[in-house]
C-alpha cells in the first residue's frame, strides 16, 4: 500500500507543478499579447521567407511587412503622441500630411530594428521573442517582452497597446527602456522652437526621401 500511495503522491505532485506552469503562463498572456504574437510571427516569417530575399522582390517583402505594421499601429496616435503640444496648433491637412509623414518614418524605424535583430540572432524564430507580461494601466495596456540574440544579449522591449473598437493597436513602443514617442517628441520640439512647422515636414520628408534612395541601392 505504501508503494501505491507514493506513486499517487508523485503522479499528483507532477500534475499540480503542469498546471502551475500552464496556470503562471496564462496571468502573463492576454489579448493584446495575443494580437502582438500574432503579428511579430507573420513579420519573422516574411522577414525569413527566401523567397522574398531574391533580387525584383524588395517592393513585394516591404509592403507585405507595412501591411502588417499599419494592421498592429495606431499610426494617427503615434504621430499626436510624438508631436505633443504642436499636435493641437495644426489644422486638418498638416494633421494628415503629418501622420503620412510620420508614419513613414515609424514603419522604417521599426522594421529596420527587428531586421536588425533578426541578423544579429542568425537562425532568428518567434522562439527568441519572450512575451513575459502584460498589465493594464488606465486606459492602456503594456506589454513587455525580450528579443534573444544568438549572443544571449536580451533586448526588452515594451509595447503601449489601446483597445480601439474591440481591436489592441500599439501607440508606442519603448526599445531598451527608450520610448519612441518620447524620442521623436523631444526631436520635434527642438525642430520646432527655432524653426516652422512647415520646415520640420520639409526635413522629415528630406528624411524620407534619402532612406527611401538608400534602400534602393
Amino acid at each position: 500500500m505504501t508503494i501505491k500511495w507514493d506513486k499517487f503522491i508523485n503522479a499528483h505532485a507532477v500534475v499540480l507543478l503542469v498546471l502551475m506552469v500552464l496556470l503562471s503562463s496564462a496571468a502573463w498572456a492576454g489579448p493584446a499579447t495575443d494580437c502582438l504574437k500574432g503579428t511579430l510571427d507573420q513579420i519573422i516569417e516574411v522577414l525569413k521567407d527566401p523567397s522574398l530575399k531574391t533580387p525584383g522582390k524588395e517592393n513585394e517583402r516591404r509592403n507585405i511587412l507595412l501591411k502588417l505594421v499599419k494592421e498592429r499601429f495606431d499610426e494617427a496616435a503615434f504621430a499626436r503622441r510624438a508631436l505633443g503640444a504642436h499636435w493641437r496648433k495644426r489644422t486638418n491637412e498638416e494633421k494628415q500630411e503629418f501622420v503620412e509623414i510620420f508614419s513613414d518614418l515609424l514603419e522604417r524605424t521599426y522594421l529596420n530594428k527587428i531586421d536588425a535583430y533578426l541578423a544579429k540572432a542568425g537562425n532568428f524564430s518567434g522562439k527568441n521573442i519572450l512575451y513575459l507580461n502584460e498589465t493594464v494601466k488606465g486606459r492602456y495596456v503594456v506589454v513587455e517582452t525580450k528579443v534573444i540574440t544568438n549572443k544571449d544579449t536580451e533586448i526588452p522591449i515594451l509595447y503601449l497597446f489601446k483597445n480601439k473598437k474591440g481591436n489592441w493597436l500599439a501607440c508606442d513602443i519603448a526599445i531598451e527602456g527608450v520610448s519612441l514617442v518620447k524620442n521623436y517628441r523631444a526631436q520635434f520640439k527642438e525642430i520646432l522652437a527655432n524653426s516652422s512647422f512647415k520646415e520640420l515636414i520639409a526635413k522629415l520628408k528630406s528624411k524620407q526621401q534619402k532612406e527611401s534612395t538608400e534602400q534602393k541601392k
